[in-house]
């Protein structure tokens, strides 16, 4: 991982920039202390300035944008964007981005520390050199006051689904949420100031940064998971990136991005001192940065590699990209004239999208993609299947074949999908699964291609926030797996049996779970936790037997690779893991479990007792055992058990036959 300056501008705002905020995909905004508004497209060409009016003495101390991932569908025009701003005489403008002055709210008495929209645009949150933090309408009416401090609150944030907020009063800092008789949780995070704090609404965790130079992370329960070295000057901003996945923090003379745990640190520098704000691109991979001179630097965030098979993807530069194929021992450059800022790899098919199109590379035939137009150009992940792929363009999900031909835009259940991530949708098959945005806690099932509800109209429900959801590529389409985990990092499976209306209850497998992943030829899933790679080779036979799962459950030490470290794919027998430098590493499991599977899939019941008697591994004949059970296939389940020498269940299918 490590930057590629993709753009830069000297000496273009005759006075210092204040804040930058980046609203769509080919345009963002900085704000000068000349009191303009200078809006760029991605390529840092100014396009246009529009004169704030202010009071004459009055210095601009924050600047939020209600940017259109926080808009409705209906709303996504992108002349609607409208600003937040907070003042030094204590007042709290609502602008559009043309200039003019919506509202002017006389919010503290004192400077204005900070203006922030919640996530859906709704409700603005300000913090005041009074100590009081205000709760005001999108028309600028006070709904509620929350705290009053004998300090000036220095900076304040929204907690995820807009529950409650995140503030940093002197040395503290404080979460306090809205329900009825929660408990405010507060705790000594610096030795000095906090000047910036940041709650990642998808990762779920919080980073501050202080006058005593240290920039940490922690978690929502207010435990230390991360202290940086000293810096040599104070923590002037903070962004996550929009998955998650890293968050960039700036001083006088530098800026820094880290993993989301920290565990690897990349810094760079800027050309000119006083870096005042850092701002990330709504697809998370460039980064723009703007100092006291009136600079502004876009820097390009080059990540590790993508691996399918015996390929190997690596970005080398924004616009290039180095395939090498080790089985046949080639490399190929896949140069492109605009940047590629997303990419997936998976079932021989390469997907690279840039602002304006999506390319479809085919197995041996790199170098001749198939072209797709997007519509909005604004595109936010990919997710890829067997027969088909996912682009979520602007909040809409886009369905094409692997030919270009566009299959359909579901709309699943009137959801603004603005909001979420990768993570948050899954599909497999004919099924697409969703988190709902609004609460974090309902999954929708819906047809790919008419968005239709499937496994019954109502979405199913769990008692807390999911983070991650993947469906089983493998298992068929009536008997569907999913497999989802929440804030707590517990992991769940469960079972989509076909009827309508059908109460489904979902079974925690494991806890402690930090990435997992199915893998893409059969019925297999494999987990990290407690620095174990852990894999349950065939999970559809766990929801009528959780017993299985310590007998079949095939773990292998990880603790070489460090702390911190995800699950990229899992395809046949090799897993590839990735740490939080982008470095990737191949890890081989036994290809014993999914052979046998193959057997059993294609029915082949005595390939499959000979696999097992001669590898005479005792985890084979339990795998069989629970695919015989699964597929009621009394014979082969009665010699599996007799390898196991399990007597009351031979006597058990006697007695059934």
């Amino acid at each position: 991982m490590h930057f590629h300056d993709r753009a830069a501008i000297s000496s273009v705002v005759p006075d210092n920039i204040l804040f930058i905020e980046w609203n769509s995909q080919i345009e963002y905004f900085t704000y000068s202390a000349d009191l303009k508004i200078h809006s760029w497209d991605g390529i840092a060409k100014d396009s246009s300035i529009k004169t704030i009016t202010l009071n004459k003495g009055t210095h601009i101390l924050d600047i939020d944008c209600m940017n259109i991932s926080q808009q409705s569908m209906d709303h996504r025009k992108k002349s609607s964007e409208t600003f937040a701003i907070g003042t030094s005489d204590g007042k709290c403008y609502i602008m559009h981005k043309t200039g003019r002055t919506e509202r002017v709210i006389d919010a503290h008495k004192g400077a204005v520390m900070n203006a922030k929209w919640n996530h859906d645009g709704t409700s603005l949150l300000t913090s005041g050199e009074d100590g009081q933090l205000k709760i005001w309408s999108r028309s600028g009416m006070l709904r509620s006051t929350h705290t009053q401090r004998d300090s000036p609150i220095y900076s304040a944030v929204w907690s995820p689904f807009s529950t409650g907020v995140l503030y940093s009063s002197g040395k503290t800092i404080t979460i306090q949420y809205f329900a009825a008789n929660s408990k405010t949780l507060q705790w000594k995070a610096h030795e000095s100031v906090v000047l910036v704090v940041a709650w990642s609404p998808i990762s779920n965790l919080i980073a501050s940064g202080s006058e005593d130079c240290h920039f940490k992370i922690w978690d929502p329960m207010g435990q230390l998971l991360f202290k940086s070295a000293p810096r040599l000057y104070p923590i002037t901003s903070i962004a996550w990136s929009p998955d998650g996945a890293f968050c960039a923090f700036t001083t006088f003379s530098s800026v820094c991005v880290s993993s989301a745990y920290g565990s690897d640190i990349l810094e760079g520098s800027m050309d000119g001192d006083g870096i005042s704000s850092v701002c990330w691109s709504p697809e998370g991979s460039q980064l723009v940065v703007g100092n006291s001179t009136g600079r502004i630097q876009i820097s390009h965030l080059v990540k590790g590699g993508l691996t399918w098979a015996s390929y190997n993807v690596t970005k080398i530069a924004p616009n290039t990209l180095q395939l090498r194929d080790h089985f046949n021992e080639t490399v190929e450059l896949l140069e492109f004239r605009d940047d590629v800022i997303l990419w997936s790899f998976k079932y021989g098919y390469l997907l690279l999208v840039n602002q304006t199109h999506c390319l479809i590379h085919k197995e041996n035939g790199w170098n001749s993609p198939i072209t797709v137009e997007l519509r909005d150009k604004c595109p936010q992940f990919i997710k890829q299947t067997e027969k088909y792929f996912l682009i979520m363009d602007c909040g809409i999900v886009y369905v094409f074949s692997y030919d270009g031909a566009l299959q359909g835009t579901p709309r699943i259940s009137n959801q603004r999908l603005t909001t979420l991530t990768a993570d948050h949708v899954t599909a497999a098959r004919e099924v697409i699964a969703t988190r709902n945005s609004s609460d974090g806690k309902s999954i929708h099932c819906c047809h790919y291609r008419t968005g239709k509800p499937v496994y019954g109209d109502k979405p199913l429900v769990h008692s807390g926030q999911v983070t991650k959801l993947e469906l089983d590529p493998g298992s068929p389409t009536g008997d569907q797996l999913l497999a989802f985990t929440d804030a707590v990092r517990d992991l769940y499976l469960l079972s989509l049996s076909s009827g309508l209306n059908r109460v489904r209850s979902s079974l925690k497998i494991a806890g402690g779970v930090t990435s997992f992943a199915w893998n893409c030829d059969c019925s297999m899933l494999v987990m990290i936790r407690e620095e174990e790679l852990c894999v349950v080779p065939y999970p559809p036979a766990v929801p009528n037997d959780p017993a299985l799962l310590d007998k079949f459950t095939i773990r292998q030490n990880i603790r070489e690779y460090g702390k911190h470290v995800s699950i990229e794919s899992f395809v046949g027998h090799q897993v590839t893991l990735q740490r939080g430098d982008g470095l990737t590493f191949p890890v081989y499991l036994s290809p014993y479990p999914s052979k046998l599977q193959q057997f059993v899939s294609n029915g082949q019941w005595d390939s499959a007792q000979r696999l097992c008697s001669s590898i005479k591994m005792e985890i084979l004949w339990v795998c069989l055992a629970a695919m015989a059970v699964h597929y009621k296939q009394l014979d082969a389940a009665q010699v599996a058990f007799a390898a196991l020498r399990e007597t009351d269940k031979i006597l058990y299918i006697d007695a059934i036959k």
